[in-house]
């Protein structure tokens, strides 16, 4: 034990409290006994405070032991785990009894798996860390974190030292300030056959159509053979056999690129010998230079006649594809400047299209313009996609023309020959179809699905299509059968539709035969008279294609004939909507000038505007600009921002068939160089954008022009394989823009920047960067850096368990602070001189009620007689009869004495029991006298009432 006190010099304070109590106790002279107590109290108050102010500290030096054991898990050590367990298990059952241990498991980060604990059992390491990275920095410090203040502190590291992350270097201070023992076990890895992939150069930014070089590097520790293949996004652009020397190898491809923007660069190596693969893959990128372009994505052949006429004139650079070569990653799209679609089907689109077209216009200021036709908008199956999202209009009708309630019987052959079809059967098709219509209902809908071969069923009996799923399952569920009688069925499903109380009421008929009997006549009379319209299909070259033909026509229906199953789904999911005889709409009209905007600048002449013979039917978003409207309200032009970019929607088609006036006006040209320039934003200015790799993280640095201030800046990411997200970046420095983001994959990754000042983008930069594996996979030799760790923090290298405990170790003394104690006893004795003074208490008093006196001086009297006889003992042995008789005499007074108190203490027992039964009589006799009737008292009592009545 001992004691620590920090403010030493408080203790000058004590010559004053002698020189005061020596000059108060000469002049005042105090002689009364009250004096005398203030005085001492006093002096004792100021000695107490001053020992408050030094702040003294009692320091108990304990021998209970803290270890904590930091196990490397690593991918690089990963193969040492259960020895690493088994070496923590028999050191901490081995430990000495009291101490305490914690065990953590490291890589990147940390998991704790167990806390201080005295528990001595300890068998494997159930927590798990992220492997891929070794940050030996971090794994320290947390260890810190866990000690106590109590005892000694010793930290075992078990580790192969190859750091990839962090600076171990830089917990030594740390370590030296809490008197941390370092024990460090390193692990001893076998040597293995190792090849990787340690960079790919490529030129930062090259021209169009220029040759350049790629360079692959690749560090071997064994001589083999091997493959490197060299990938641009989904195309393969070189391949090469390679010999492998031991140590650094440099191979050299070429390429060129015929399209702008940022291109990805992947070269994967695989090697006769080698052990890890996950570093055998490196990627990089480059800017290509080239002028703004625009892809027009054309649905079917002559879909896009007009608009590529009007785009050569404009000298628009664009690239024309067809929907099945459509863009699928994010990295493809920000090619171009913006994208059109003409006339396109949903089907048509690949599902890496429609996922990324959203961050192509939102987050990266794409633009994206969609006409239409037959097969688009509402009849493309846009609803509830990426593409509805971002355009201008809903794919729903709404207001005044609002779609009431349908009602859809589907009335599907499931004979013998239904089975048949080239891989999938066309029944199921069939039923797939009936699937996809189902999706296009609503909740208030009716629907009823009829299956017919010689005979019928009712599958799905008419119902709300409100649990979609069990009428999916319900078709799902129809099975192949026999020979085909259509009339049947289709009076059935005439039936069921003349009880429905739907306002639209649709027959959908599918078949691949044909049916003896012909006479539909009366069935069409009633089902025109029911106004219940009826289309029809006709699957493969045996269908009764006439005879459907002429009934679909006579029904006010449509009638279909595919030889390609493909077509079958389609075609049913378009029906949903072609029922209501509102989404497709050829009729001639002139468009009406609805809104004042931009696109319309030198375009409009005295208001006039060329005929139009037809449109898809959608309605207008709330935050939508219409343009242009039909002769019913429907929009025909209309545009909005979406994010950062910028969509329109143009619901006529561009074929000519719905548009040729309007393709042949000569204002045409000049209304769609108008609508170009809108979708293509340009947000970039003179300021730069900085990413960057550390680590498993992407430093972000965006600086602004002449440093100008911006009220926030933010940004965005997303990665081929679909990882996404979002940041804030912080100013560093006037002007200046940092962040830091944790990246998950190894991954090409697109990031853009983007500069708000009152809540509206001003301007925004994108940019990309090539996450690489970690070097957590590379060959590395890091032992100088965990040597110079155990040397600064004057640790230890250990071999075994039982090396651990071996040599001292500082102990760290539990300590408690003396200051609160010290304040608390001066401020009691203050509030007591107070009341002795002020309140005339007299103590002596107060100690005589409380029995302190008589105590006092038993004790005085007691300890005297003692002494006495203590002091006759020490005289020696008693050489006379004299001196004898003093140590008797001395030893009968104690005796006399103790008996006396003891008979004393009988006494007042004895009293006290008196007096409790003199109480008891005195009670009981008050009590009697109550309960005995004083007739003298009444009498008197009455009187004085007479007296004051008269």
């Amino acid at each position: 034990m001992s004691i620590e006190v920090t403010r030493l010099y408080a203790l000058l304070l004590l010559p004053l409290l002698i020189g005061f109590l020596y000059y108060t106790t000469r002049k005042y002279k105090v002689k009364n006994k009250k004096g005398k107590s203030v005085l001492i109290t006093r002096i004792i108050i100021f000695l107490l405070l001053t020992l408050a102010l030094c702040d003294i500290s009692l320091k108990i030096n304990l021998k209970e032991n803290s270890t904590i054991y930091l196990l490397d898990l690593s991918d690089s050590a990963k193969e040492f785990k259960g020895e690493g367990e088994k070496l923590i298990s028999e050191a901490i059952e081995n430990s000495p009894r009291g101490d305490k241990s914690a065990v953590i498991a490291f890589g990147e980060n940390t998991a704790v798996e167990q806390f201080l604990t005295k528990n001595r059992n300890f068998k494997d390491a159930t927590a798990i860390p992220t492997k891929t990275a070794t940050n030996i920095e971090n794994a320290l410090n947390t260890a810190l974190g866990i000690f106590d203040n109590q005892g000694g502190k010793r930290i075992v590291l078990i580790t192969d030292g190859e750091e990839n992350e962090g600076d171990m270097i830089k917990a030594v201070p740390s370590l030296k300030e809490q008197n941390v023992a370092l024990k460090v076990y390193k692990i001893n890895k076998q040597k293995q056959d190792e090849v990787y992939v340690e960079d790919l150069k490529i030129p930062e930014n090259i021209n169009l159509g220029e040759e350049f070089s790629i360079v692959v590097k690749i560090q071997s520790n064994v001589k083999t053979s091997g493959k490197l293949s060299l990938f641009s996004g989904r195309e393969k652009k070189g391949e090469q056999q390679v010999e492998i020397e031991r140590g650094t190898n440099t191979f050299v491809f070429k390429d060129k690129q015929l399209s702008g923007g940022f291109k990805d660069y992947k070269v994967s190596l695989s090697a006769d010998k080698d052990t890890e693969t996950k570093n055998n893959e490196y990627i990089a990128y480059t800017n290509v230079r080239a002028k703004s372009k625009v892809l027009l994505i054309e649905g079917k052949p002559g879909d896009a006649g007009g608009l590529e006429s009007l785009l050569k004139a404009s000298y628009v650079d664009y690239k024309k594809i067809t929907p099945i070569s459509a863009p699928r990653s994010l990295n493809e799209l920000n090619e171009y400047k913006a994208v059109i679609t003409c006339n396109v089907h949903k089907e048509d689109l690949s599902k890496e299209f429609l996922d990324n077209i959203e961050p192509y216009v939102k987050d990266y200021a794409g633009g994206f313009i969609a006409t239409g036709g037959e097969d688009a908008y509402a009849l493309g199956e846009y609803k509830d996609t990426a593409l509805e999202k971002i355009l201008p209009v809903n794919m729903d009708m709404k207001g005044k023309k609002e779609i009431p309630e349908i009602s859809i019987v589907m009335v599907i052959d499931h004979s013998g020959s239904m089975s048949a079809g080239d891989g999938i059967s066309k029944l199921n098709l069939a039923k797939e179809a009936a699937t996809k219509a189902i999706d296009n209902l609503r909740t208030t809908d009716d629907v009823g699905v009829i299956a017919f071969d010689d005979s019928y069923d009712f599958v799905v009996k008419m119902q709300k299509a409100n649990d979609k799923n069990a009428i999916k399952k319900s078709i799902g569920s129809i099975g192949d059968g026999g020979g085909t009688s259509i009339y049947p069925a289709l009076e059935e499903a005439y039936k069921a539709q003349k009880e429905s109380k739907a306002k639209i009421k649709h027959i959908i008929l599918l078949t691949d035969g044909q049916d003896e009997f012909h006479e539909y006549d009366d069935l069409v009379k009633k089902l025109n008279d029911d106004k219940i319209t009826l289309s029809t299909v006709a699957v493969g070259e045996d269908s009764d294609r006439r005879m459907l033909g002429i009934l679909a026509e006579d029904s006010k229906g449509r009638s279909y004939y595919t030889d390609t199953n493909t077509d079958i789904p389609r075609i049913f999911a378009k029906e949903i909507f072609l029922s209501t005889k509102v989404y497709l709409n050829n009729r001639t009209f002139v468009p009406k000038i609805t809104g004042n905007h931009s696109v319309l600048k030198n375009v409009v002449e005295d208001g006039k505007m060329p005929n139009l013979f037809g449109y898809v039917g959608t309605s207008k978003k709330d935050k939508a600009i219409n343009v242009l409207s039909s002769d019913e309200d429907d929009p025909i032009l209309s545009l909005w921002q979406y994010g950062l970019g910028k969509t329109v929607a143009w619901t006529s088609d561009m074929s000519g068939k719905w548009s040729g006036e309007f393709l042949t006006w000569n204002k045409n040209l000049q209304l769609w160089r108008n609508i170009v320039d809108y979708a293509i934003t340009n947000y970039d200015g003179d300021n730069s954008l900085k990413i960057t790799q550390e680590g498993n993280y992407a430093k972000i640095e965006y600086t602004l022009k002449d440093g100008e201030k911006a009220g926030k800046v933010t940004g965005v990411y997303n990665s081929s394989q679909g990882e996404k997200g979002d940041f804030n970046l912080d100013e560093v420095e006037p002007g200046k823009y940092e962040t830091k983001v944790k990246l998950k994959d190894f991954d090409f990754y697109n990031f853009n920047v983007r500069k708000e000042v009152n809540g509206s983008v001003e301007s925004s930069k994108s940019s990309a960067l090539a996450m690489q594996y970690s070097k957590e996979y590379k060959i590395l030799q890091n032992n100088e850096n965990l040597e110079g760790l155990v040397n600064d923090a004057e640790g230890s290298f250990i071999k075994s368990a039982e090396d651990i405990f071996k040599g001292k170790i500082k102990n760290e003394a539990s300590k408690t602070n003396l200051t609160t104690l010290f304040t608390i006893l001066a401020m009691l004795l203050f509030l007591i001189d107070v009341a002795y003074r002020r309140l005339n208490i007299d103590l002596s008093k107060v100690f005589k009620k409380l029995g302190l006196v008589k105590l006092k001086s038993k004790f005085r009297k007691r300890s005297e007689k003692q002494f006495e006889l203590k002091k006759a003992k020490n005289k020696g042995k008693p050489t006379n009869e004299n001196s004898k008789k003093i140590i008797n005499k001395a030893k009968v007074n104690l005796e006399s004495d103790n008996r006396q108190d003891s008979k004393e203490d009988s006494m007042k027992k004895e009293s006290i029991e008196v007096n409790k039964e003199q109480k008891k009589i005195v009670k009981k006799e008050s009590s009697k006298s109550k309960n005995t009737l004083d007739t003298k008292a009444l009498l008197k009592k009455k009187q004085d009432r007479n007296g004051r009545e008269v």
